[in-house]
C-alpha cells in the first residue's frame, strides 16, 4: 500500500507542476528524460501535458494533426505544423492513449476535389464535452495554400461539405 500512496502523491505533484486542469481525468503517464521538469508526460481525457526544457505545455487532442510512435520517441505534429518530439522511457500507456484520443476527436474526414484542380482533405474535429467543430484542411500534392485561388477554392469546397453535413 505504501508504494501506491507514494505513486499517487508523486502523480498529484507532477500534475500540479504541469498545470493539469482540475476536472481532467488522468488516463496515462510516461517517464521522460530527467532533463524534463517534471520528468513525466501525462495524457488526460482532454489533452497531452508535458514539459521539456521550457514551460509546461498542454495540447488539446483536437489540436494534434498527427502522432507517431517509434520507441522510445513519440512525435506529435500540431495543427499549426509544429513538431514536438517526446522521449518516453518507459512509455506506459501514453502512445496508445494518444492514438485513441486523437482518433476520437475526429468527426469527419473527407477528401474533396477542388474546382481549380487538385484535392484537399477536410478534417472536422471536436474537443471532448463540446459541440463546436474545428476544421483542418490538408492540401495534397503541389497545391499552394498561399495561392488566393487555391485558398478560395478550398474554402468553397469546405463550405459545400459543411452544408451537405448540416454543420
Amino acid at each position: 500500500m505504501f508504494g501506491r500512496n507514494q505513486f499517487q502523491k508523486q502523480l498529484k505533484s507532477d500534475a500540479k507542476l504541469l498545470n493539469v486542469a482540475k476536472g481532467e481525468r488522468i488516463m496515462a503517464t510516461a517517464l521522460g528524460p530527467k532533463a524534463y521538469e517534471p520528468p513525466v508526460v501525462i495524457a488526460t481525457d482532454s489533452a497531452l501535458y508535458f514539459a521539456t526544457s521550457t514551460e509546461p505545455q498542454r495540447i488539446a487532442w483536437n489540436q494534434i494533426a498527427k502522432a507517431t510512435w517509434e520507441e522510445p520517441w513519440l512525435e506529435v505534429t500540431t495543427n499549426a505544423n509544429v513538431l514536438i518530439k517526446l522521449h518516453l522511457d518507459p512509455c506506459g500507456q501514453v502512445p496508445p492513449m494518444v492514438r485513441d484520443r486523437v482518433t476520437a476527436s475526429v468527426l469527419f474526414r473527407e477528401t474533396l476535389t477542388l474546382e481549380t484542380g487538385g484535392s484537399i482533405t477536410a478534417i472536422g474535429r471536436r474537443e471532448p464535452d463540446s459541440t463546436e467543430i474545428s476544421w483542418l484542411i490538408e492540401f495534397h500534392g503541389e497545391l499552394d495554400p498561399g495561392d488566393p485561388l487555391v485558398a478560395a477554392s478550398a474554402d468553397r469546397a469546405l463550405a459545400q461539405l459543411r452544408n451537405t453535413l448540416g454543420v
